[in-house]
């Protein structure tokens, strides 16, 4: 029943990167269509009784929520934007962090951990915020989240790599240097962010152009 339950999570997150993908590839290209984004067909992960009760690590407790967090405020923004640089990083995001939720809570279950499987109201208000906010000012309001979120969870990680729990600290270490990459992926959108606050006119068109050069170099 475990080997079953871990097969449908796997395909699961599989299936979700690929609609991601799709999703992505048929904005880029067709910005008209970006609107008509829906997550709502993809089931929400299941509340695992095993992880209700359990002894309590700090680590993987504040690793759980930043986790969760940073897959639901992506998944709005995949859902809500038509920014090509939101949108990317938004889907990098969710891909990474939802395999990274399923690895802590796959060592929660071994270690016999408590972790939380709701955000706090504090998380909950951030997000009704985000949603309540115009496109532009939630693409800036995201992206400025993400930078906060990672400045947050890299100082986490650097010292979770030290935890008592075994499983825990070699978790931390091997994620650390994907949460600083996300961290200056994050800082990079939002530069593009700001500047284009400022200037509304060609700016946009420059900045996205020379993103696509880089990418072909």
């Amino acid at each position: 029943l475990f080997l079953i339950q871990q097969k449908f999570n796997e395909m699961r997150v599989y299936f979700l990167c690929l609609l991601m993908f799709g999703t992505l590839t048929s904005c880029q290209r067709n910005q008209d269509t970006c609107s008509q984004n829906n997550l709502e067909q993809i089931a929400k992960t299941p509340k695992d009784k095993a992880l209700n009760d359990g002894a309590r690590n700090d680590f993987a407790i504040q690793a759980a929520v930043g986790t969760m967090m940073e897959i639901e405020s992506s998944a709005h923004m995949i859902k809500h934007t038509e920014n090509r640089d939101i949108q990317n990083l938004a889907t990098i995001m969710l891909k990474d962090h939802l395999m990274a939720e399923k690895e802590l809570k796959s060592i929660a279950k071994q270690t016999k951990l408590y972790v939380p499987q709701e955000l706090p109201k504090d998380k909950l208000a951030t997000l009704n915020h985000l949603d309540g906010l115009d496109e532009f000012e939630r693409n800036l309001f995201y992206a400025k989240l993400m930078v906060k979120e990672h400045e947050t969870a890299v100082k986490l990680f650097s010292a979770g790599s030290s935890n008592s729990n075994p499983k825990l600290a070699q978790f931390a270490s091997t994620k650390l240097p994907h949460l600083e990459h996300h961290l200056a992926e994050a800082r990079l959108v939002l530069d593009i962010m700001m500047k284009i606050s400022g200037d509304k006119g060609e700016y946009p068109l420059k900045i996205s152009q020379s993103r696509n050069h880089e990418h072909t170099d």
